[in-house]
């Protein structure tokens, strides 16, 4: 049964949705709903992503089921592991998984699990890059988090 949480929490920047299958997250959108399923308040999701918007955890984590081919999983495993507060550039993800910066940007813009897979903190050289939410919200982020580009 997939159940969802729409408006996980309010923020500037809007609304935080979790599509949920199983009891995992299957992709998070930020700034709209799902449309036509049905609304449910869900722990630990609810909870997580309240406490990183109001900056009590710095990593969210939570059961998800990720589906993605063996370079989008490597893309997405070495993007989680960058810190709370911090950048790297698609060129720097690149040179560790061993691809191109183009790669990168494509595997972030493939991204199901925003926040989970923070690609926000993925910039360009010069800029902050591309975001699928909207720069708004990348930018928002990058805020949260105490980050000054």
């Amino acid at each position: 049964m997939i159940i969802i949480v729409q408006t996980v929490v309010g923020t500037c920047a809007g609304p935080v949705s979790i599509l949920i299958d199983e009891g995992r997250a299957v992709k998070i959108k930020l700034g709209q709903t799902f449309k036509d399923v049905p609304e449910f308040f869900v722990e630990p999701f609810y909870s997580i992503i309240k406490a990183y918007f109001e900056g009590r955890i710095k990593l969210i984590d939570f059961p998800v089921k990720l589906e993605g081919t063996e370079f989008l999983n490597r893309v997405w495993q070495q993007v989680r592991k960058i810190p709370y507060g911090s950048v790297m550039t698609y060129g720097q993800v690149a040179k560790i998984v061993g691809t191109s910066p183009r790669a990168i940007g494509l595997a972030m813009r493939l991204n199901p699990l925003p926040l989970y897979i923070p690609c926000h903190r993925v910039i360009a050289k010069k800029g902050l890059g591309g975001f699928g939410p909207g720069l708004e919200w990348k930018r928002f982020l990058l805020e949260l988090e105490g980050v000054l580009l």
